[in-house]
């Protein structure tokens, strides 16, 4: 296979159903510190299904792989997130160019006054919707900055159940309101506490739960019954679910609550799919607040660009628009060739280079 790989390498052709197994198979690793017990891709072109294949294992030493279980789908949440709040806009219910802080001033714990500090000076009011959207806000993150310090909060007690106002505390415990990383719009920093305000905003506007929002805005008229926001509503478990790891750490024993509006979805490739032509169909919002969404900018060096809520990513020559999530995953879509994009890993940190692997997939899919 090792041979056969360097051929494709040098003579790339369309692989046929089997072959995208045999190479999936090969990035299954049980023995490492980074075990990648399973991997399923879905790939569409045009209504098309150019790759349906899943390998390996539910969890170390389980039930065989199916293409349509359940899994995490992490950051891509955010996509979701932005969604309603691009509606919200539609509805005239907010201007993306508002400040936050008018919206969830009275929210005492957010001590929006001290939130968002730098260089010995206050910006929280400053801060705008876009921005948050946009990860341009400043605002520090309790999960990428201190994510050591996070991990052993977590897993001294792995079930316990978080609420937003856990994860505020938590940035104030940290002291991360005082270690912004720059005036808001002048700077790109990727920060769950965008989404977390953003949450929180969508609550306030629509005066339900997050997760009803999501379900009354996307999952309902979609009918995406394998979706929901895990641990703030019931789960629908009519598929099983693939488990995902954090090293050797099967994360599917950790309550991740704390993901919320920023992470919390769990979903299939089928749904995602379902989520993502929509989207990109005027399903879900218009036109001109699609093109606010994929509108991206510069981040940093070697770091993609970013718009509202998605990533801006190149497979194979063509621009894909979606979003990455921590354990493993991603859902995006071309818009130019009309293709959908979504795969699994299993595993947040896999020892081979995830992006090589996924473009060589695409780049010989048929």
């Amino acid at each position: 296979m090792k041979t056969l790989v360097l051929i494709l390498t040098i003579f790339p052709f369309l692989l046929n159903a089997q072959e995208i197994s045999e190479l999936l198979q090969e990035k299954l690793i049980d023995s490492t510190e980074n075990p990648v017990h399973g991997i399923s891709f879905l790939i569409e072109k045009d209504g098309n299904v150019l790759v349906n294949e899943a390998v390996g294992q539910l969890q170390k030493d389980g039930d065989a792989l199916q293409v349509t279980d359940q899994f995490r789908i992490a950051s891509s949440t955010k996509t979701f997130t932005a969604t309603v709040i691009l509606q919200l806009e539609e509805e005239g219910k907010l201007s993306l160019s508002d400040n936050i802080y008018s919206y969830l001033k009275d929210i005492e714990y957010l001590r929006l006054d001290d939130f968002h500090w730098y260089e010995n000076s206050a910006f929280a009011k400053a801060i705008s919707i876009q921005q948050l959207l946009s990860h341009k806000s400043g605002l520090a993150d309790v999960f990428n900055d201190k994510q050591e310090e996070l991990l052993g909060l977590v897993m001294q007690n792995p079930g316990q159940q978080y609420l937003p106002k856990d994860v505020v505390d938590w940035y104030f415990e940290f002291g991360l309101h005082k270690e912004a990383k720059f005036k808001p719009g002048e700077g790109w920093h990727y920060s769950d506490m965008n989404y977390v305000l953003l949450g929180l905003l969508i609550e306030k506007l629509d005066q339900k739960p997050l997760a009803q929002s999501i379900r009354d805005r996307i999952l309902k008229p979609l009918d995406l019954k394998d979706t929901y926001l895990e641990y703030y509503e019931s789960a629908r478990d009519s598929k099983p679910r693939l488990h995902q790891y954090v090293g050797t750490i099967d994360f599917n024993s950790v309550n991740t609550s704390f993901d919320w509006s920023g992470g919390g979805l769990v979903s299939t490739h089928q749904d995602v799919a379902t989520f993502i032509k929509a989207l990109f169909n005027g399903m879900l919002i218009s036109e001109k607040s699609l093109q606010k969404m994929i509108t991206t900018e510069a981040t940093f060096e070697n770091h993609l660009p970013y718009g509202l809520g998605v990533y801006e990513s190149v497979y194979n020559g063509q621009t894909f628009y979606g979003h990455y999530g921590f354990f493993g995953t991603y859902i995006g879509y071309c818009p130019e060739t009309k293709t959908v994009l979504s795969y699994c890993i299993t595993q947040a940190m896999p020892s081979f280079n995830v992006y090589e692997f996924v473009n060589y997939i695409v780049e010989n899919s048929k």
